[in-house]
């Protein structure tokens, strides 16, 4: 039954992540904003939230925590 409860977890998990990025790409839309500016606005996004965890580091070291963990994510697999 575990396993069950964990693959619908993880499926849940999956469309709520979709679900976010829709939501992102129609803000887009209704700020008129291009691709290029969502790439700013989604990397700066995601600077904000490693700062919030992890406020006393530098920006240096928050780069490179991101670069890790997008390096690691991709090796994954779970991008698709």
């Amino acid at each position: 039954m575990s396993t069950q409860t964990s693959i619908l977890d993880d499926a849940k998990r999956k469309i709520q992540i979709e679900q976010t990025v829709r939501g992102f790409l129609e803000l887009l839309d209704e700020n008129e904003l291009d691709l290029e500016d969502g790439l700013v606005a989604w990397n700066m996004l995601g600077f904000t939230i490693f700062q919030d965890t992890y406020p006393e580091e530098k920006h240096d070291a928050i780069q490179q925590r991101m670069n890790e963990f997008s390096q690691a994510l991709f090796a994954s697999g779970q991008i698709t």
